[in-house]
């Protein structure tokens, strides 16, 4: 007669077997997610360097980090309009109309973090799902490295926008490149609040910053490295999935989080202050949208220029640098 398992041996072998694989599950995770920061490193040093070549071949000028797809600077934003003002506006087409597109080897995964698992639904009128496809990009670009169209926002006007890479007093400091959650990226930028005081723009409030790696995120650095920041304020960590960065449930973005260690050190590498800001005080002036905009007598296109802009008898260019090409 031949002898099997009983019930007891078959529940205690299944047991053992369940244990096993929950003892093994958290460093399968562990390494699952090594990996899928490893490539988004990766994504973000291949993004920096097509920026930075993109720059040697342009004088030395840096892409703006936003601009709205009906602006005249959009041809040389790094990625123009915005993922969430429309739902067509996310597909793939428009990341291969963007300048750094030829730069990244016709790529369009460099743009997504592997972590990044968004995947954006397209309805009718009747709510029936058309399309589904996964959001394509998962990186902005710091708002100070290029600006919006050349330009801050309107509080922000003490500090420097950065337009050509030599005018970065240290690359090694100053971010480019960040990941952010999909329930808040939008524009091309990035927004670290700079000015003190309570925040006071709906639309360009205190940017989210991503989540996805242990409590961290990925930044690339204008001199081309590449690191992980970890979170350290736990409103920072669960800005994503429980309540803005200061706990609120403001639509449009987040509010700062006072005394927040995390905020501090994002300010710490976004800019610089001015020096001299008082001797050019009242060149400048409140644009549109939250932004302010300088005039200045050095940057003045002919009557001729596509993208004059005329204000108090000055004349102006849309970008921080007027010429037919840029």
């Amino acid at each position: 007669m031949k002898k099997g398992f009983t019930l007891v041996e078959l529940l205690v072998v299944i047991v053992i077997i369940s244990v096993l694989v929950a003892l093994m599950l958290p460093a399968i995770n562990k390494a699952k997610s090594a990996g899928q920061q490893a490539i988004c490193i990766n994504n973000q040093k291949q993004l920096q360097m097509a920026h930075m070549t993109f720059s040697d071949d342009h004088g030395d000028k840096i892409l703006y980090s936003s601009a709205w797809k009906q602006e005249k600077t959009a041809p040389y934003a790094w990625a123009p309009g915005s993922l969430n003002l429309s739902k067509y506006l996310n597909q793939s087409r428009w990341l291969e109309q963007t300048p750094l597109f030829p730069y990244l080897g016709n790529s369009i995964g460099v743009y997504k973090c592997p972590a990044d698992k968004d995947v954006v639904r397209l309805t009718n009128k009747y709510g029936e799902l058309r399309k589904m496809f996964p959001r394509h990009r998962s990186y902005s670009v710091n708002i100070h490295v290029g600006g919006w169209s050349g330009w801050p926002v309107q509080d922000d006007k003490e500090w420097k926008v950065y337009h050509k890479y030599s005018e970065i007093e240290r690359p090694s400091n100053i971010f480019t490149f960040i990941e952010m959650p999909f329930e808040f990226i939008n524009a091309g930028c990035f927004r670290v609040v700079m000015n003190e005081g309570p925040p006071t723009h709906k639309i360009y409030d205190m940017d989210v910053p991503g989540n996805y790696h242990i409590n961290g995120t990925a930044l690339a650095f204008s001199d081309g490295h590449v690191t992980t920041k970890r979170w350290l304020d736990q409103r920072t960590i669960t800005a994503q999935t429980r309540f803005h960065i200061d706990g609120s449930n403001f639509k449009y973005g987040i509010r700062r989080a006072y005394g927040s260690v995390d905020i501090k050190w994002l300010k710490d590498r976004s800019t610089t202050k001015i020096k001299d800001f008082k001797t050019q005080k009242y060149t400048w002036f409140d644009w549109q949208f939250g932004l302010a905009r300088q005039m200045r007598k050095r940057n003045e296109g002919p009557n001729t220029a596509h993208d004059r802009y005329t204000r108090y008898g000055r004349t102006d260019s849309w970008g921080w640098y007027w010429n037919h090409e840029w």
